[in-house]
């Protein structure tokens, strides 16, 4: 997928307004288990609040919350908005501090958002370090960043890259299918913004990213939380939050914001792409666990163990835009049984969940080449994160595939 050009972004901050005290959550249908919460407290060294279960609270006008769904977690607040944390046999933890607000009003109309923050970060493993929330109307679980541990979050292809907070961020935007929300297990997106480069301390200017979103067309719903956020993924680890400045208030900043990715243009034959593998894979990668190989003229699949496992390559919505045909077409061929049965397929997410959708078909017997073919195939509407594939319908076996385009929609006379 094409990236978004990278916009400069001259950081003009309004002036900001501590927020006194805690705003109120806003009632849920079923978070994300947060256990019993307490009422606002003020820190005291010498008693001071330590969680090991799931757990949500206010202190020192901040909200806490420890959220896990299963291991061993410890985290200890220590006053301002910092804690202390440490996670081990886990599956999934988060350990944060920020601002709940009351889900009716937007950023734009709370105003600007800024974390200033300083993090022992000291992860083993899958964990990131975030500015994290979430929204509602549409609701959206967010995250911006700026560090990681064994693997930089979240996979897939980025929908755009900013320039924001001194840093290159690439955004994405993904979908996550009846898992656990702030309203029970439901499906959700979640947008992202991941810093390039890792740091532990600096300036995030959650408004401006907020902004970039919307202009990349990921909107923003109604503020649920702000969050200095810990979490650890099937991991281990622990941090201390050394510096936590969570300023809400004041002017949105004055910046330049990214253009949508331009289309691609066809070429003088209608084609956006023709795969024909002369000089390597042209943008096919490895579907699943399946193997692959461009080699005279030919893109070789191998080492499948599911039928979906394939080759794959991704497409821009900005190209092939939801709602609007294309045609579409792959030749394959396969030499280790007498027949089978091949797939031209389209994955996508789609605020109803991820879709599959059969674009072309066709039987190829042993060592002969069979086309699969659409020439009018309509991107199915509100689509986005759009995955070409070539599978089969069922069976492992081997196979190879040349001449696969995709190109403007044909007439029945063409």
């Amino acid at each position: 997928m094409k990236l978004a050009k990278t916009s400069k972004i001259f950081k003009t901050l309004g002036t900001l307004l501590i927020a006194v005290g805690i705003l109120s959550s806003c009632a849920s249908t079923g978070s994300q288990n947060p256990g019993e919460s307490s009422g606002g407290n003020t820190y005291d060294p010498k008693n001071p609040t330590v969680l090991t279960d799931s757990a949500i609270g206010e202190e020192d006008g901040f909200s806490y919350e420890l959220w896990k769904d299963s291991g061993i977690t410890t985290m200890t607040l220590t006053g301002d908005g910092k804690f202390t944390c440490e996670w081990t046999d886990i599956n999934n933890a988060l350990f944060r501090t920020g601002k709940k607000f009351d889900c009716t009003e937007t950023y734009k109309e709370i105003g600007n958002i800024e974390l200033e923050y300083e993090v022992d970060y000291q992860p083993d493993g899958n964990s990131y370090l975030c500015l994290y929330g979430w929204t509602r109307e549409p609701l959206v679980e967010y995250y911006v960043v700026d560090s990681w541990g064994s693997w930089r979050p979240p996979g897939g292809n980025p929908v755009g890259t900013i320039e924001v907070d001194g840093g290159v961020y690439d955004v994405y935007r993904t979908l996550r299918v009846n898992q656990p929300s702030i309203d029970g297990n439901t499906t959700f997106e979640q947008y992202w913004s991941v810093r390039q480069e890792k740091r532990t301390e600096g300036t995030i200017n959650a408004a401006a990213h907020f902004m970039n979103w919307e202009a990349l067309g990921m909107k923003m719903g109604k503020m649920y939380e702000a969050a200095l956020t810990v979490e650890g993924y099937q991991s281990k680890g622990k941090a201390e939050i050394l510096k936590n400045n969570l300023k809400i208030g004041g002017e949105l900043p004055d910046i330049e914001l990214p253009e949508p990715p331009a289309p691609e243009e066809p070429d003088e034959n209608g084609l956006y792409f023709m795969s024909e593998f002369e000089s390597g894979s042209d943008g096919w990668g490895q579907r699943g666990g399946a193997k692959i190989s461009a080699k005279d003229g030919v893109l070789s699949v191998s080492g499948r163990s599911q039928a979906w496992e394939g080759t794959e390559r991704a497409l821009s919505e900005y190209t092939y835009i939801p709602g609007q045909s294309f045609s579409f077409g792959v030749k394959a061929m396969q030499d280790s049984q007498e027949s089978a049965d091949f797939k031209l397929t389209l994955q996508y997410s789609s605020p109803t969940g991820t879709g599959y959708d059969c674009i072309a078909e066709g039987s190829g017997a042993k060592g002969e080449w069979v086309t699969l073919e659409n020439p009018s195939y309509k991107i199915p509407e509100n689509a986005w994160g759009l995955v070409l594939y070539v599978e089969t319908a069922e069976g492992t076996c081997g196979f190879s595939i040349d001449d696969a385009w995709a190109g403007v929609e044909k007439s029945g006379e063409e």
